[in-house]
């Protein structure tokens, strides 16, 4: 598996992840087994976040240039959006916006997508260097993000401002392969 993540729905103790078989499975860890395999991509599956809105729903990213909705109550596919001209190595869900995913993908680009609308990005974020390997929301505020690249750095967008590349943080000195954004203090990645 690539990617894990852990249903965000109170009492539900499912577990999601993405693999370079080109599958997603629905865990139950109680269980000890996956309880359903989604199939579908054509690439392995780079990211799986669930909706920290709508139980049993979450989306999935992959090398096959696509972002695609999953529902664990529904077989197949939900939707299918052709994010990128590249892999796509991230997603995330906003906690504020239950229709905007953001990804970031192989490009160097950052798209937002709106779910009731997805012929075009509703905004695009250009300035890292290489491939994007995670993308964040903020927990905090629905237009702020963090994204981290191959090209060593970490940067800070408000996806909502004529200039939306609010800060460049250039600490590392190897591929940026992962954040996280705290839910408990503002601010801290």
């Amino acid at each position: 598996a690539y990617s894990v993540d852990w249903s965000q729905t109170r009492g539900e103790q499912l577990v999601v992840s993405g693999s370079w078989d080109q599958t997603a499975k629905l865990w139950d860890p109680a269980v000890g087994k996956s309880l359903c395999t989604f199939k579908g991509h054509e690439g392995v599956i780079y990211s799986t976040i669930w909706s920290p809105h709508i139980p049993g729903c979450f989306a999935s990213a992959s090398g096959d240039q696509t972002l695609r909705i999953w529902d664990v109550k529904a077989p197949g596919v939900r939707l299918v959006i052709p994010a990128h001209q590249a892999e796509i190595l991230s997603c995330d869900w906003c906690k504020y916006d239950e229709n905007l995913l953001v990804t970031g993908a192989v490009d160097c680009s950052l798209k937002g997508w709106d779910l009731r609308n997805i012929r075009q990005p509703v905004f695009i974020l250009l300035g890292h260097a290489y491939a994007i390997r995670r993308v964040k929301f903020s927990p905090f505020h629905a237009t702020l993000l963090a994204s981290c690249s191959y090209d060593f750095t970490v940067r800070f967008w408000d996806f909502s401002k004529p200039n939306p590349l609010l800060e460049t943080v250039e600490h590392h000195t190897e591929f940026t392969c992962g954040l996280d954004l705290s839910l408990h203090n503002r601010g801290q990645v």
